[in-house]
């Protein structure tokens, strides 16, 4: 049946996760499947991300009715709201693959080893029955996958990875099948009984080689799933809240999604926030840097407002939820990383664009041969048989099949030694796409950690007798910038005035207290202006988040604080540049300490106090400029932008979130390995297509030849040497091919 033209009036949205994808065409014969059945509007698959988004009519058509057709063609499903079942389900099909593969290759093994004492010639009786038995086990058992997948992609006129495989498979196997029956059972069958040679080894060899591939394939794609269920870790499962009930205020414990608008959040030290709204009552130090992309913890203090999944670092609040449940900025990121993951452009494999044609190619050609041999030229049927199966056998698809994940391993293997992770395979032909790049700016080109710039001394004093005053106070808060101030007076052998009391943090402001019979206040200006201390040219300095130092009612000290550029990051920007890319600064920072960075890194492109979802919006609308997007980023905060860019580039100190998120990570943030990524993709990618270029062209030239073309000239290629022939393409097109990998430049 068909479905309707028009949109179902009450049409809902059904997300489901696919187990059992081996390709892009596996997802493209699911959704050609579905969009064909009443009641389905419309149908999304992510090959990468395993999941579907349908659209269908509840009145039409049923989920389990949907789920279970999804069954019907051979593959398995869970439904989103069950996180827990479906990783453990993932974990456990890869572990299922693993020990199929394991199976497979002893098996192999020991076909292979039969086979070369036997060739050239008939194994005799109990080996023939011991090669049958061996390899219908690994075809029908270890190989069930790509023989269902095949099938499943005829019943949808489609031709797939799992057509080319079943077809090697088949061809040797169903030959060497009926030459042992023929041998067995003695029927003496004319057409045979001058044929000696049995390929099992071929059917086996196959199998083996092709699930390698796919499971080394999906370990890296199986890397790029966890994101969203990390982001929602992140969350607490219970909420500390004071409720009017019956006008009478309850505490009580709940679940985040019962908390309320209006309801007030009881947070201490150490708790992420769980939900968006203000304080109403108490002072608390805020990390924000993983959302926001602040360097430095934030002081909060009534009125403030506080956003979900940051941490307060220090202190003690109530809170007024103002957004709760799917409202929160947590819950948005979720939503926008989601959506951005699943809206990732789906990359036809070439080897797959090659098959849908290649496959019909070789059949006919296969059936031509022996229509040719045997009716027009009316050679004898076992000699036209071998023609033809010949054909098919040195047409194996196992070099195509291997073309890719040969050169990705390798590939891997050489990032991986220089500190560089691919999350995906796709993201290895997506990074030379790359025509812009945008950076955060905590964390990525700075190192993260605020460090004591400069210290001014005014009216005298000198600079180790004002540390004193400020290391004595400030040895007593746990504020992370007095942590700084505490290591950087450590390291530097300052000593502290023993006689120190009337210690007061104030709250949001900073620290004072009576030193040596000495008034020290150490905060910012509004903490100057309460204790009535004139900060006169120097007021301007609170905005880049200096420390004001006071002793006894004057101004007599600042201290300065920086988040260092790293080394390499002005050379990598330069390189970026010398390769024409277009260069973005996005910061969630203030706009002087943004601005500061960009002029010294030379970026003339820059945003500042820029929130999750527009840093997410800016990648999209480059994007809608038609530009491939790098985003490269470290926080929280970075999660939905690096999901929609094109590529997702996570510096490996980071976030877990982001790292996650990412299709690359640099695992030790040192940014010049971020040319080496593309680099090293770009000869990855460059292997990848001779590999496929010379595996078809291979083909071309090995078919005519066994399809006995020259045989009046003496040369034929039998079964056995077509076999033979499509190892030795593998070994030349694929192994040593990719093996350049290991010592190509990339720096």
């Amino acid at each position: 049946m068909s479905k309707g033209n028009q949109i179902p009036g009450n049409f809902e949205v059904l997300e489901l996760d696919i187990l059992g994808m081996e390709c892009v065409n596996c997802a493209n014969s699911i959704k050609t499947y579905l969009t064909k059945l009443n009641g389905i509007y419309k149908v999304e698959i992510n090959f990468t991300s395993e999941i579907a988004a349908i659209e269908y009519n509840p009145n039409v058509i049923t989920k389990e009715d949907i789920t279970s057709d999804i069954r019907k063609i051979g593959y398995d499903v869970l439904e989103d709201d069950d996180e827990e079942t479906i990783e453990l389900q993932k974990k456990k099909n890869l572990s299922s693959a693993r020990n199929n593969i394991i199976l497979s290759f002893i098996l192999t093994v020991i076909i292979a080893a039969i086979s070369m004492s036997a060739h050239p010639g008939m194994p005799d009786t109990p080996m023939l029955v011991i090669l049958l038995i061996l390899t219908s086990v690994v075809v029908f058992r270890n190989g069930q996958k790509f023989l269902t997948g095949a099938w499943n992609a005829l019943r949808n006129k489609t031709s797939d990875m799992n057509s080319l495989i079943a077809l090697g498979v088949l061809s040797s196997y169903i030959y060497s099948l009926v030459i042992t029956f023929n041998h067995l059972l003695v029927l003496n069958i004319s057409v045979l009984n001058s044929t000696h040679e049995v390929y099992f080894e071929t059917a086996a060899m196959i199998i083996t080689l092709i699930l390698t591939g796919n499971y080394l394939e999906t370990v890296l794609k199986s890397k790029t799933q966890t994101s969203i269920k990390k982001l929602k870790e992140l969350q607490s499962k219970f909420v500390n809240v004071i409720r009017i009930e019956n006008n009478i205020p309850e505490e009580m414990l709940i679940p985040f999604k019962k908390v309320r608008v209006g309801d007030i959040v009881i947070i201490v030290s150490g708790d992420k926030i769980p939900v968006d709204g203000h304080i109403t009552e108490g002072y608390c130090v805020v990390d924000e840097s993983a959302m926001t992309g602040e360097s430095s913890p934030i002081e909060k203090k009534q009125g403030d407002s506080l956003i979900s999944g940051t941490l307060i670092k220090n202190g003690f609040v109530k809170m007024k939820a103002v957004k709760v449940g799917k409202d929160t900025t947590l819950s948005r990121i979720i939503g926008l990383v989601k959506e951005a993951s699943n809206s990732k452009p789906k990359i036809q494999r070439l080897a797959d664009k090659i098959s849908s044609v290649f496959v019909p190619v070789v059949v006919s050609i296969s059936v031509l041969t022996f229509i040719v041999w045997h009716l027009i030229l009316s050679k004898p049927f076992d000699v036209s048989l071998l023609y033809a199966v010949s054909v098919l056998i040195i047409a194996c698809p196992c070099a195509l099949g291997l073309a890719s994940p040969m050169a990705v391993v390798i590939g891997v293997g050489r990032a991986a030694e220089n500190g560089i992770l691919f999350n995906n395979v796709e993201a290895i032909e997506k990074i030379i796409k790359i025509d812009t790049v945008c950076f955060d700016k905590t964390g990525t080109l700075t190192t993260g950690e605020m460090h004591l710039k400069s210290i001014i001394t005014l009216n005298d004093i000198l600079q180790n007798d004002l540390l004193k005053y400020v290391f004595s106070i400030e040895k007593y808060s746990n504020h992370p910038i007095a942590k700084s101030i505490f290591n950087y007076c450590v390291q530097n052998n300052v000593d502290i005035f023993a006689d120190v009391n009337n210690i007061n943090i104030e709250d949001g402001l900073g620290i004072s207290g009576f030193v040596s019979g000495k008034e020290v206040v150490i905060g910012n200006g509004d903490l100057m202006t309460k204790h009535g201390i004139d900060c006169g040219s120097y007021a301007d300095a609170n905005k880049n988040g200096n420390l004001f130092i006071g002793i006894d009612g004057i101004l007599s000290g600042l201290i300065e604080f920086e988040d260092k550029i790293k080394e390499e990051a002005k050379e990598i920007v330069s390189k970026l540049k010398s390769k024409n890319l277009g260069i973005f600064l996005i910061s969630g920072d203030g706009e002087e300490v943004t601005k500061s960075v960009a002029d010294k890194l030379e970026i003339e492109n820059y945003t500042f106090r820029t929130m999750p979802e527009d840093k997410e919006k800016i990648i999209s609308g480059l994007q809608a400029e038609n530009k491939n997007v790098a985003m490269i980023g470290d926080g929280i905060n970075d999660a939905p932008s690096l999901a929609r860019a094109n590529v997702g580039i996570a510096v490996g100190t980071g976030q877990d979130i982001a790292i996650d998120s990412a299709d690359v990570i640099l695992v030790k943030g040192d940014l010049r390995n971020l040319i080496k990524s593309i680099n090293i993709s770009s000869k990855t990618v460059s292997i990848i297509k001779q590999n496929i270029f010379w595996a078809f062209f291979y083909n071309i030239l090995a078919i005519p030849l066994a399809a006995g073309i020259f045989s009046p000239w003496g040369i034929i290629i039998s079964p056995v040497m077509a076999a033979m022939f499509m190892a030795f393409s593998d070994v030349i097109t694929v192994m040593i091919n990719s093996l350049r990998l290991k010592y190509v430049n990339i720096n």
